[in-house]
């Protein structure tokens, strides 16, 4: 499964988020997804089977390792269990809207093996911020960490943080 494309969608006053069309036609039509806070201050829905590799990667590493076991906790204290209603819809509990500042427009945005959704002007910076750097992102995650670096040190001097700086915090 490869969910792709971005997508505006309004936040109903129900606080529920439509799933477009062709990121629902990938997900099973009776089970159930995972919502949970996602990185660089978006909300992330996981498909039960990304969301139980997501879990396995995390078993994988040392539960002695305080980030592991600080981010296991806040990570799947704070995830949701949804199901989408008829019309596609999912129900988004307060504290996730809170946490994603998410009101009136919405992007939906496909990653790979989960969906992403972000406030929309948050996504508009976002993709400001990172529009010119395409070439030298890619690089980046392609080649692994010494160009990584290199991305980071060429970033350094401006002062700005960059986007995977700025992250909020968990919602509690």
């Amino acid at each position: 499964m490869l969910f792709t494309g971005s997508y505006r969608r309004a936040l109903d006053d129900k606080l529920r988020l439509a799933i477009p069309k062709p990121l629902r036609d990938q997900l099973a039509a009776d089970g159930p997804l995972y919502l949970t806070p996602g990185l660089d201050g978006c909300l992330a829905i996981y498909p039960p089977a990304a969301f139980a590799a997501l879990a396995d990667r995390l078993a994988a590493t040392s539960p002695a390792t305080r980030e592991v076991r600080d981010y296991s906790r806040l990570f799947f204290s704070q995830a949701a269990t949804v199901s989408p209603d008829s019309q596609w819809r999912l129900r988004v509990p307060t504290e996730l809207i809170n946490w994603a500042k998410l009101s009136g427009e919405a992007m939906v945005v496909g990653v790979r093996d989960h969906i992403e959704v972000w406030a929309a002007d948050r996504w508009e910076a976002y993709v400001a911020q990172c529009d010119g750097q395409y070439e030298q992102l890619a690089e980046a995650a392609l080649m692994g960490g010494a160009a990584t670096q290199l991305l980071q040190q060429n970033n350094a001097p401006n002062g700005e943080e960059s986007p995977h700086e700025a992250m909020p915090r968990a919602p509690r």
